[in-house]
């Protein structure tokens, strides 16, 4: 059974590893770039769903940006009938763009309070567990508007928690934190994305701030299933998101771990139990696109590397910084 650990200073206690909704919405673009990891049906994406409860997965990560809207829709519908056995994270201030890119930034106040009741009524609940700012805040005014709208969202019952979706803007989480505004962080970090975390996650854990790590299989590059010459699909915002040389990289740092691969354990399995290795994580999201995928991350809560094995790791990943 999957293990659970506490959300921060929160009441959540939560499935060790979630299920990232990114991909649950299908296919979608904006100014014809895809936003998505390919097509999923709405059927295969309740049924993914409802695998995932059945395997004692207990939350659920989304976005108002995800599919335009589509992955929380779905969502929502799939689990109207759990709603008191999970929990639901969603994510609010990543804008279509009307450029040539493809999004835009906007934490002002009345963005954000709107975003949530538009997410609720998708999401078809009255409140989610946790509310997220999805990109950093830039200015003195970001960070006022977001203070005030975290007080009133909360206050009004729509979200029990707020925090903050970084990325790898690790100095901005920081100053979050500082500024005692998120009660979690969700961030990048993996095995070829170890990032420079000691003083983020030293912080996180003597206030009590969730540590939620995003792209635990960096968007699938960890799963073993490609070479470094891969080429995605033209519908995969994979193919887009990347310059090909930086992609080629993250596929040849991934291959330097396959020692860590046997009959026992898959590339995914080992990817997943690195980032839970740390105890200052509360949880990791990885998406799936298939049930097989699902099961096999699900695995990962069995699994725990051993001391050699970590520090085998962490000298790799330091031979790349030289």
């Amino acid at each position: 059974m999957i293990k659970k650990r506490k959300l921060g200073n929160t009441d959540l206690f939560v499935s060790e590893i979630g299920l990232g909704c990114y991909q649950l919405g299908g296919s979608s673009k904006i100014n014809d770039i895809p936003i998505a990891f390919g097509d999923m049906d709405e059927k295969s994406a309740t049924n993914m769903i409802n695998e995932a409860i059945e395997l004692g997965i207990n939350t659920f990560d989304t976005a108002d940006f995800y599919s335009l809207g589509k992955s929380e829709s779905r969502l929502g519908n799939a689990v109207k009938q759990h709603r008191n056995k999970i929990h639901i994270f969603t994510k609010a201030g990543s804008v279509p763009s009307n450029s040539d890119t493809v999004f835009d930034i906007d934490l002002s106040y009345h963005h954000l309070m709107s975003s949530i009741d538009r997410s609720l009524k998708r999401l078809e609940t009255d409140y989610v567990d946790l509310f997220q700012i999805h990109k950093s805040p830039q200015s003195e005014e970001e960070f006022g508007s977001i203070e005030k709208a975290f007080g009133k969202i909360k206050s009004e019952g729509k979200a029990r928690f707020c925090g903050a979706s970084v990325a790898n803007r690790y100095q901005i989480g920081i100053e979050l934190m500082k500024r005692g505004l998120v009660d979690t962080l969700q961030l990048y970090f993996s095995l070829i994305d170890p990032g420079p975390l000691n003083e983020l996650f030293s912080i996180a854990k003597h206030q009590g701030v969730g540590i939620i790590i995003a792209e635990p299989l960096a968007q699938g590059m960890l799963t073993g299933k490609y070479k470094p010459d891969h080429v995605f699909p033209d519908l995969d915002i994979r193919n887009h998101s990347y310059d090909k040389n930086l992609l080629r990289k993250k596929l040849e740092k991934s291959q330097e771990f396959k020692f860590l691969v046997n009959e026992d354990r898959t590339a995914n399995q080992v990817a997943l139990s690195y980032v839970l290795s740390r105890n200052e994580v509360s949880m990791c999201i990885p998406g799936a696109k298939s049930i097989e995928q699902l099961k096999s991350n699900v695995l990962a809560s069995e699994l725990k590397l051993s001391e050699e094995e970590l520090k085998k790791i962490e000298s790799i990943q330091q031979e790349w910084n030289k």
